[in-house]
């Protein structure tokens, strides 16, 4: 039976997504920076031969049945999907695609389902909108802090030696520190904390539509 295959790589593990006949599954492979490589070019020849998703050597599998979908969405980026659906409606499968292609991945699945389905927009969540803005936040607070803490030593007289796996990263802190000063880098700090609040409020106010299936 042909199947539609497809696959997105993170750092220590992957998932994989394959439509053969009605049924959907995603599987998860794992392994590290010199085994996940193989592993999913092994599971990928499984599945292309194939071989049952259970027999593909993935660390876990999750199916459902086409034709049992009850809704199905896309985020506004068009990089992920999710479907919902089983016996009782509360079985849900999500597929992160990470290429902007979800619409696509998730047309082919509703060809499957036997019955049409009709488009509409749906605005995502408060929470989900924040969800960005917290993240790239956490992650330019903690830089700043270590920006801040440098530009703080660097006042005081000490001298800062950048070492272990993330010299070439310290050194860059070490020279923005000293070029911005422990005043400027606080200015550094306020605007960012202003970009993110007014980030967050935009897509608060204005909150990014999703595209969501219902059967017709």
């Amino acid at each position: 039976m042909e199947s539609q295959i497809w696959s997105k790589s993170e750092e220590k593990w992957a998932y994989i997504l394959m439509l053969r006949g009605h049924e959907v599954h995603r599987l998860k492979v794992t392994g590290n920076m010199l085994t996940l490589k193989r592993n999913v070019k092994a599971a990928l020849e499984a599945l292309e031969q194939g071989r049952a998703p259970s027999e593909a050597g993935a660390k876990s599998v999750e199916s459902l049945d086409a034709r049992a979908i009850s809704k199905a969405e896309v985020s506004p980026e068009n990089n992920s999907l999710t479907l919902h659906g089983g016996e009782d409606g509360s079985k849900e499968l999500a597929y992160s695609t990470g290429d902007g292609n979800a619409g696509e991945i998730l047309q082919a699945v509703l060809a499957k389902s036997d019955r049409p389905f009709q488009p509409s927009q749906e605005a995502i969540s408060v929470f989900e909108a924040l969800v960005p803005p917290v993240i790239i936040g956490v992650f330019a607070g903690a830089l700043w802090g270590a920006l801040y803490h440098s530009a703080g030593q660097l006042a005081a007289g000490e001298v800062l030696e950048a070492h272990g796996r993330r010299a070439g990263m310290q050194r860059m802190i070490f020279w923005a520190a000293e070029l911005l000063g422990a005043n400027g880098t606080l200015a550094v700090g306020v605007a960012l904390l202003l970009l993110i609040l007014g980030w967050a409020a935009q897509r608060i106010i204005r909150r990014p539509e999703r595209t969501v299936w219902l059967p017709a």
